[in-house]
């Protein structure tokens, strides 16, 4: 019986491992401010250098975890890491600054089809100098859209009703990088912004 236990178990933790995800990113100079992925926990991202000379590392006060790929310079180097933690992860490479290359990891429990419908917004205008015009794929009965600063400050939130589009008027905003959160009912998804 005790073997038959065992064997069951080790089945089923080797179902586990299989069924986690590993996501490939390719990191390189100027690539923007919009390498961002939803994940789920126990998903491994491997960043892979398709030019010289990177760092992946956390943006300040603003993720769950902590990771740091130190200096990389040959092309073709790849950092993994396997997220854990519930949460947002920001990112950027240190060497050539959050404005030319950076993103966040979004690590969610379990996606499903609803989380899905909502991971789909777009932002219409990025760079924006005066309104952020963001577009839902579908309606949205209702939710809220915030604006957060690098330091991990809401600086602007804006709840919206019943809307397939929405205008965040952001020109009081100092120019810089800033991520936009949407969330509606128990979903949440962000995108990053460049504010002129």
């Amino acid at each position: 019986m005790k073997t038959k236990l065992l064997i069951a178990a080790l089945f089923l933790g080797l179902l586990n491992v299989n069924a986690q995800t590993t996501h490939n990113l390719n990191w390189a100079a100027g690539m923007g401010t919009n390498v961002d992925l939803t994940i789920e926990t126990g998903d491994t991202v491997i960043w892979t250098w398709t030019s010289p000379n990177h760092t992946v590392e956390n943006a300040v006060g603003s993720s769950v975890e902590t990771f740091n790929s130190g200096f990389l310079a040959p092309t073709g180097s790849t950092f993994s890491y396997t997220f854990t933690v519930l949460g947002d992860n920001d990112y950027f490479c240190g060497v050539h600054g959050a404005a030319n290359m950076s993103g966040t990891i979004t690590v969610e429990e379990n996606l499903g089809i609803e989380d899905e419908i909502l991971n789909t917004f777009n932002i219409k205008s990025n760079p924006v100098n005066h309104n952020l015009e963001i577009s839902f794929s579908q309606n949205l009965s209702k939710g809220e859209i915030v604006i957060i600063d690098l330091l991990g400050k809401s600086v602007i939130t804006q709840k919206f009703n019943d809307s397939i589009s929405a205008l965040v008027d952001v020109s009081s905003l100092n120019n810089g990088l800033y991520i936009v959160k949407i969330n509606s009912g128990n979903r949440t998804q962000i995108k990053r912004f460049v504010k002129n």
